[in-house]
């Protein structure tokens, strides 16, 4: 038995080898999808309790929810391995991103976060839209990087704080043949893309830091130019709440199927508030941006 800890948020996991589990879900590869966990004994007041059994491949037996109380799910598999076995990951981080959420964070997927100076960045943005493009270009600038794929973040006051996220970048490596960025990988997916591990090169600072600006993001290595629009209206909340709610959600795919988690009362008031805030505060700093990936750096950095 053991707990996997992030900010005020603990997960009770019971299983043969913990040790093991928690090595695994701490790798690099791990990393690109789960922010950095800590090792507890146990919870204080867990949000959520993973029974998990040993077994082949990975599937989730049972789950049960609740608003009051934690979270319970049994599931039977070994613990993830990279190409062969990667769904403990996803799972993992689907029962984390709910446990977040019920404490008054959100995790929005597809989102980078990156410093210019006196701002601070968020980035969203589809599929293959330039996220991690911009983010490698950003850091071979030496512009702070801050997350590279989920994105945790809470409200305070009248703006919007990242205070968590992975910090493991995966880019094509073409970035550096069109685009000249200097880039040293710490190592190699079997796909051929490369990968830094930027809790090697900093830290995000403890405290968090404020949202300034939110862009998403349409970019390619094909696209020119540079275009941006402010995002208002019902889109606000269309696009905001597709970020948010995509793992709750189950939009991104494991086998053998993602859990569909339910919207209840303590995730729903997070999520309001998230709206609340992007539709109050962030009317004149939320913005869709077009074009080259170098275009769009040297605008947003501006």
């Amino acid at each position: 038995m053991g707990a996997l800890s992030l900010l005020d948020t603990c997960i009770e996991v019971y299983c043969r080898d913990f040790a093991k589990l928690y090595e695994a879900l701490t790798t690099e590869f791990a990393r690109r999808y789960l922010p950095r966990l800590s090792a507890l004994q146990r919870c204080v007041n867990p949000q959520a309790i993973v029974y998990w059994v040993s077994g082949e491949g990975f599937d989730v037996v049972s789950e049960a929810y609740s608003s009051e109380r934690a979270d319970i799910y049994v599931v039977r598999g070994e613990p993830p391995e990279p190409y062969t076995n990667e769904s403990p990951v996803f799972f993992t981080l689907q029962v984390l991103a709910r446990s977040l959420a019920k404490r008054g964070y959100v995790v929005l997927t597809d989102s980078v976060s990156l410093g210019f100076g006196s701002k601070n960045v968020l980035i969203l943005g589809f599929p293959h839209t330039g996220k991690s493009t911009i983010s490698a270009l950003a850091t071979s600038m030496g512009y702070p990087v801050y997350t590279t794929e989920n994105t945790v973040v809470e409200v305070t006051g009248d703006r919007l704080k990242i205070v968590a996220g992975t910090r493991v970048l995966v880019y094509d490596p073409r970035v550096k043949e069109l685009f000249g960025a200097k880039l040293e990988p710490t190592s190699r997916t079997r796909h051929g893309y490369e990968v830094v591990d930027l809790e090697k090169l900093d830290e995000l600072p403890a405290s968090g830091v404020v949202v300034d600006e939110v862009y998403a993001i349409y970019s390619s290595f094909t696209t020119t130019g540079f275009a941006r629009n402010p995002v208002k209206g019902r889109k606000v909340e269309k696009l905001v709440w597709y970020f948010a709610t995509s793992l709750l959600k189950g939009l991104d795919y494991y086998a053998p199927r993602p859990l569909d988690t339910p919207i209840d009362k303590p995730v729903r008031e997070s999520l309001e508030k998230l709206l609340k805030v992007f539709r109050e505060n962030y009317v004149e700093r939320f913005y869709e941006v077009f074009g080259s990936p170098v275009e769009i750096l040297r605008n947003i950095a501006k």
